[in-house]
């Protein structure tokens, strides 16, 4: 089983083992949760791993991190990044993140919705450049999107957790062609039933030699990798699309508090690495 998709949201339904019936609790569903709130239910980031991340280089080491692995920010279990991630993206969303740089102590400190005064504030001092943007109180404000994503088990069938992919700098170009990719299949099938792996990809730019996202079909392409629509699937597709309902209602939010463990996310880390 694929490490790295532990969360504290809740137990995703085994499709290899189970039908769909088997988890249909009728007039017992949701007892139990009822004073559940978004608060309760943290879900973990993926990140790329960099040589200069403190799980390899810095004061929270992680044994066997490598640059170029992926890391669940909760568990910190570890993916081999030539092996990746398979999962079932079901929202994106992008927004501004303001950070603490790293030699004030660095870490999150609020998210800035694209259309907020302050972001529209500071992209007009930037003519329109979008990217990273240091504020009059010596924060850091970095565009960034927000992929939830539903994790698969090796197999692509296997619900295994939930976590987000956070996709800054030079993250967001792969990130973009992989959602035109999704967009342009035809018949317009919706977000939710797309299957991917997330990869890492070892770059070099004038800075240096970095890791980057890559995304791939878990099949020959993307349209043979679309989850189909049968009997069989029902129940995946029903597990992504529940998942979503639980992002948009804000019921499951990323634990943002998590995200610069992620080794490539704000407090600086920009600054330092090549990317």
């Amino acid at each position: 089983m694929s490490k790295g998709t532990s969360t504290a949201v809740a137990p995703a339904a085994n499709t290899a083992v189970a039908n769909a019936g088997d988890y249909n609790y009728g007039a017992d569903a949701g007892v139990g949760f009822e004073g559940t709130t978004a608060k309760d239910l943290s879900v973990p980031f993926i990140g790329i791993l960099q040589s200069n991340s403190p799980q390899i280089d810095g004061d929270s080491p992680v044994e066997g991190a490598k640059a170029g692995m992926l890391i669940n920010t909760v568990t910190n279990d570890l993916i081999a990044g030539d092996k990746g991630q398979p999962f079932v993206p079901v929202h994106y969303d992008r927004a501004y993140v303001e950070w603490t740089p790293r030699d004030k102590g660095g870490g999150f400190v609020a998210l800035h919705a694209v259309d907020s005064e302050l972001v529209k504030a500071e992209l007009s001092k930037q003519n329109g450049q979008r990217g990273k943007i240091i504020l009059a109180n010596g924060n850091e404000l970095i565009e960034t999107e927000y992929c939830y994503v539903m994790t698969l088990d090796d197999d692509f069938v296997t619900p295994t957790g939930f976590a987000v992919l956070s996709l800054t700098s030079t993250k967001l170009t792969p990130f973009r062609k992989f959602k035109t990719s999704l967009f342009m299949l035809k018949g317009k099938p919706p977000l939710f039933v797309n299957r991917a792996i997330l990869k890492t990809d070892k770059q070099k730019n004038e800075k240096g030699t970095y890791y980057n996202a890559k995304f791939v079909p878990v099949a020959a392409d993307w349209k043979s990798s679309l989850i189909p629509n049968n009997e069989a699937h029902k129940s995946l597709i029903e597990e992504a699309k529940s998942f979503r309902t639980m992002v948009l209602s804000g019921m499951a939010k990323a634990a943002f508090e998590t995200q610069n463990a992620a080794g490539d996310t704000g407090s600086g880390n920009t600054e330092d690495a090549p990317f």
